[in-house]
């Protein structure tokens, strides 16, 4: 009989377990499984604690099991706030680095292309493009121009826009989310973190749009 608990034990919150589906994150899968295990644990008090057992033992087993199990389901709940909160936490930090990161590399790399388009010999008449294109060999609209610095590395800076008289560039993350939930990515992707630079002869633009 005890064998058998235990079999009937293990399928059923293995069961409830996979209930969610395979959600981003485990937790919903957890407290589907919690929540079997509970009712089993509770299942399988009454059936150990019935007679021949006394009244009285019956409730001093219950009394325990009730403060045992309560405390557990605090814990539980507790742990699943505590890693949600860390997970925002970290999120958000990750938001502030990337946005000090955009900030760190793409407005240097602009202002050197005004740079030199202001200061090239006035024999020469290269346009903002091919000055851009110069620093930037392979750069063409929808093309990525920000290398990968690791394997984790979500921060792409798209061109969106190359001509002779203006540069738009757009820095997304693919991972980290922004300010708004339903702001529309450049990619398709919907609310990541989204900063936009427009450079013309009169200097450079910017724009925190997510």
């Amino acid at each position: 009989m005890i064998l058998l608990w235990l079999l009937l034990g293990i399928c059923v919150v293995t069961a409830a377990f996979f209930i969610p589906g395979n959600p981003p994150e485990v937790w919903p899968n957890l407290n589907a499984a919690g929540i079997a295990a509970l009712l089993y644990i509770i299942a399988l008090i009454i059936y150990t604690a019935r007679k021949p057992f006394s009244r009285k033992a019956q409730i001093i087993v219950g009394c325990c099991s009730a403060v045992f199990l309560g405390g557990l389901a605090v814990h539980w709940t507790g742990m699943d706030e505590t890693t949600h909160w860390q997970k925002q936490t970290l999120l958000k930090i990750r938001e502030i680095i990337s946005r000090g990161i955009v900030q760190a590399e793409v407005p240097d790399s602009l202002m050197e292309v005004l740079d030199e388009f202001h200061h090239q010999p006035k024999a020469e008449k290269a346009t903002l493009a091919q000055i851009f294109r110069k620093h930037f060999p392979n750069a063409e609209v929808g093309s990525n121009i920000r290398k990968l610095q690791s394997e984790g590395d979500s921060l792409f800076v798209f061109v969106s826009a190359l001509s002779d008289t203006h540069i738009v560039l757009i820095a997304q993350e693919t991972f980290v989310k922004g300010r708004a939930a339903t702001f529309k990515n450049l990619n398709g992707k919907t609310g990541m973190v989204q900063e936009r630079f427009t450079l013309t002869a009169k200097g450079m633009h910017y724009e925190s749009e997510n």
